[in-house]
């Protein structure tokens, strides 16, 4: 069974799904203002250009509060075959079950929530001071009975934050969250840092928790595509995510912000795929699009959360990966995840 916020369901009743996506966010607290007459204007074609290469070089990027954009984003979304989506933000990153349940009812898309605490910047003082069994009964409360006082339950664990070297919030963060997934047998998405090998570390914290590596995915390992990295996760047992489909993004030394370097393009990360597949990988394997940022929606120019679905199945196809490998990525191997 897996858990959305308007109840359990079979694998039976899900067509293509997302396993890692956010529908309403924030992170502009985690973005340093830069000096550029755009930084604090409102986003649209004339700045589109610079965020096409620097996401953050506009403010309002870093943040989706638009309850009518993302229902149309989630129909359309649909319209392309996927009906269920893990939104897999935490409290401190926007979370909003209300909110969630009005998008999926308007649009007909399935959402799975997620619970946990995402990077330590993003941490209020007093969750910080939680003790450990306290963060493990706040997670075990939004599984088993609701999030926020209602009876919406979280479906997966994560995505839990960890910053290019864990902070002691972090690594309790990642300990209890191991704890918890041990506990329910739900998935567990960890946020890696996209240009370290952190992932490794987080994973291991896990494991020592108790966690089920099969369980036990690290985010964001397609954007510097560091094989000897990606090879060391998966010979744990553990999942790795290919997770920036749509973020080809060059950002130069001038204001990096948030990010550390450049990004893979969608060919780049296609090929990777291909060869993963041959050295056997396949079934510890996640795809999707990780939309934080208000431009990869059509509404605001971009290719939207169908996008691996409309445009890069055909590009896997175009590289040799079969129909039965899209299945397998697409729909068998999120299935897993997220069924317990």
């Amino acid at each position: 069974m897996i858990t959305t916020i308007t109840g359990k369901i079979t694998r039976d009743e899900v067509q293509y799904l997302l396993p890692h996506e956010h529908i309403f966010f924030d992170m502009r607290s985690l973005v340093t203002p830069i000096d550029d007459e755009d930084f604090y204007k409102k986003l649209s074609l004339s700045n589109f250009g610079k965020v096409s290469r620097n996401p953050y070089a506009v403010l309002e990027n870093a943040a989706m509060d638009e309850d009518d954009t993302q229902i149309e984003e989630m129909k359309r979304l649909k319209k392309a075959g996927c009906n269920l989506l893990v939104d897999a933000t935490t409290a401190d990153f926007g979370r909003n079950v209300q909110r969630l349940l009005n998008v999926s009812k308007q649009s007909g898309v399935m959402i799975v929530a997620g619970c946990g605490w995402y990077t330590d910047p993003t941490i209020s003082e007093e969750d910080k001071q939680l003790s450990e069994d306290a963060m493990f009964d706040k997670m075990m409360t939004e599984i088993n009975v609701g999030i926020d006082g209602t009876s919406m339950k979280a479906g997966i664990i994560g995505e839990i934050g960890t910053s290019g070297t864990m902070t002691p919030f972090e690594e309790k963060s990642v300990k209890v969250a191991g704890r918890v997934q041990k506990a329910t047998g739900l998935g567990m998405h960890i946020h890696a840092n996209l240009w370290t090998r952190e992932g490794l570390n987080a994973l291991k914290i896990a494991l020592d928790a108790g966690a089920d590596p099969e369980k036990v995915c690290i985010n964001h390992t397609d954007v510097v595509l560091d094989e000897k990295y990606i090879l060391e996760v998966l010979k744990q047992g553990a999942i790795i995510e290919f997770d920036n489909f749509g973020k080809e993004y060059y950002v130069d030394r001038r204001n990096r912000n948030l990010l550390d370097g450049s990004f893979a393009t969608d060919v780049e990360r296609v090929k990777f795929i291909v060869s993963l597949i041959e050295k056997g990988y396949e079934k510890q394997l996640l795809i999707t699009n990780d939309i934080c940022l208000k431009s990869m929606t059509h509404t605001y120019g971009g290719w939207g959360y169908d996008h691996v679905i409309t445009n890069v199945i055909p590009m896997m196809k175009d590289f040799g990966i079969s129909d039965e490998h899209i299945v397998l990525l697409m729909k068998e191997n999120p299935l897993r995840f997220l069924e317990k």
